[in-house]
């Protein structure tokens, strides 16, 4: 049940940053809405939505990109009425990984949804999401200044001359699970990287690191003629990991 109701809430918004950061971000918006004390934290509302088993909001995660049977719970839901008083969130985490089917599939609920019922589309590049689907909500872009330190942070196992842990490689992938425009950007900044290596080698008369240097480059570029495709980029980067690890 909610304890504001006089508050005016868009019926669909899209809110713009890093995954992490977005997902606290509906944590502290769905307490503030939902606990009685004005987001204490401590209750178990508040605990509840930090568990994401409050029964006021639905959570959605794509395993790669989003498909029909995903949304399914969407339209199942939405069948029934709520009560006056009454308002559910449709979370939908990762929303650039929308496919254009699912996004097509939901503007007629986006648009125009029954009663109390409120859409909350969480995404880190807004030219991702379909046009229709960004017309139909109430933007916001949250600016969080360490996105760019935490997708760069993949860059390092790339860039360290010594041996790495490939367990921990998998972990920061997991973490930070960069799209498909952001891997080709992080690639030609390693390709920048090693370069600069390659340039310094040849100054050096260093044949051992510009022969290295040279033949990830070769390998950098190559990865560049196949890019990763929706879906796919956590494949991509460990992939290219292997190669460039043997």
């Amino acid at each position: 049940m909610s304890h504001k109701k006089e508050e005016h809430i868009p019926q669909a918004q899209l809110w713009i940053g890093s995954h992490e950061h977005m997902c606290e971000k509906t944590e502290r918006f769905l307490q503030k809405h939902f606990c009685r004390h004005g987001r204490c934290g401590t209750c178990i509302t508040c605990r509840q939505i930090r568990e994401r088993q409050y029964h006021g909001a639905i959570w959605l995660y794509p395993e790669k990109r989003y498909t029909l049977e995903q949304i399914k719970i969407i339209f199942d839901t939405i069948s029934f009425s709520l009560a006056s008083d009454e308002r559910l969130f449709f979370i939908v985490q990762k929303a650039d990984n929308l496919t254009t089917a699912c996004s097509n599939s939901l503007l007629k609920s986006v648009e125009e949804p029954p009663s109390g019922y409120h859409f909350i589309f969480l995404a880190e590049r807004k030219d991702l999401i379909l046009p229709t689907i960004c017309s139909r909500c109430t933007t916001v872009t949250y600016h969080n200044k360490n996105l760019k330190h935490e997708k760069e942070e993949l860059l390092t196992f790339f860039t360290k001359h010594e041996q790495v842990n490939p367990l921990k490689f998998t972990q920061t992938l997991d973490k930070i699970y960069p799209t498909e425009t952001e891997s080709v950007e992080l690639i030609d900044k390693l390709l920048i990287y090693w370069m600069n290596q390659a340039k310094k080698a040849a100054e050096q008369k260093d044949n051992t690191t510009f022969q290295k240097s040279t033949n990830i480059i070769n390998l950098l570029k190559q990865s560049l003629l196949k890019p990763p495709m929706p879906g796919s980029t956590k494949i991509f980067w460990k992939n290219l990991f292997m190669q460039l690890k043997n």
